[in-house]
């Protein structure tokens, strides 16, 4: 008798994620096309003169089989973020339809800048606010404002 198991929430594939195309990876389409150039030229430049990495990421949705910040965490991996500076890196996954953020970092970014507790901060203090008057742009500029302030 053979028996079959569902695969656990954690195992998500390779395919599942989207095709990183920048540092902004504006899938849910929340940002105009100025928006988009200023924060892709500003992480670019902060890439170059820091040697850290960030990428925003917006989606309208998640596979069946994932929960909101499992899919950021394991976006952000797939991608390698960070992977190629040092290990310095994190991502912002944004979805305005599922009504979610989540700011993940790599183990060296959490552990020696950006705590779990600092970035949960600037999602509910900074960012959040912003959203709720519907001001995505902004809640993200501010966001990155903090976060590269905090990362020195």
């Amino acid at each position: 008798m053979e028996t079959q198991t569902e695969k656990p929430k954690s195992e998500l594939k390779t395919l599942e994620f989207p095709v990183k195309i920048g540092f902004v990876n504006d899938f849910e389409k929340i940002f105009t096309e100025e928006e988009i150039e200023f924060l892709e030229n500003l992480l670019v430049y902060y890439k170059k003169n820091a040697n850290r990495e960030i990428a925003v990421i917006t989606i309208d949705s998640i596979p069946k089989n994932a929960e909101f910040d499992q899919y950021a965490v394991k976006m952000s991996d797939n991608w390698n973020i960070g992977k190629n500076n040092g290990g310095n890196g994190l991502s912002i996954v944004l979805s305005k339809s599922l009504r979610k953020v989540r700011i993940s970092t790599t183990d060296k970014t959490r552990d020696l800048y950006l705590s779990d507790e600092l970035c949960k901060k600037v999602i509910d203090e900074t960012m959040i606010p912003e959203f709720k008057n519907g001001k995505y742009y902004d809640g993200i500029l501010l966001g990155l404002s903090e976060l590269i302030r905090k990362w020195i």
